[in-house]
């Protein structure tokens, strides 16, 4: 299989620090047996004070095609209050669920190393 999706550079933090939203490119898919894809993600940070790994975790909440040009998921920290991720750096894991034209479904894991920001980004050009 072949698809290219990947997790953007800089991801949306919320200001109480408990969502990540999550986006990327769809990428190109060299193959047109392949139609639409869900993910599910993990953000994960160090919290540099104290050492500990925060998690978010979270999924798409509809199929993505190639033709969209991107996707797009929200993370959220399980862990009680006032656990929280932080601005600055974070490491980002996805898994796409494709769906071929046979019905049946590949996995495609990747990873990236991101940056959680406050700013949102600027408007894809799609």
């Amino acid at each position: 299989m072949a698809m290219g999706p990947k997790i953007d550079a800089h991801l949306l933090l919320s200001a109480d620090g408990r969502t990540v939203t999550v986006t990327g490119p769809t990428g190109d898919w060299e193959d047109p047996y392949l139609l639409s894809a869900t993910f599910k993600v993990v953000v994960g940070q160090v919290n540099p004070e104290t050492g500990e790994i925060v998690l978010a975790t979270g999924h798409s909440d509809h199929p993505y095609a190639p033709a969209d040009g991107w996707w797009d998921a929200e993370a959220t920290v399980h862990a009680a209050p006032p656990v929280r991720l932080q601005l600055g750096p974070a490491s980002a894991w996805a898994i796409a669920s494709v769906k071929a034209a046979d019905n049946r479904f590949e996995p495609y894991p990747w990873s990236v190393e991101t940056r959680l920001v406050d700013v949102p980004p600027p408007p894809r050009p799609w």
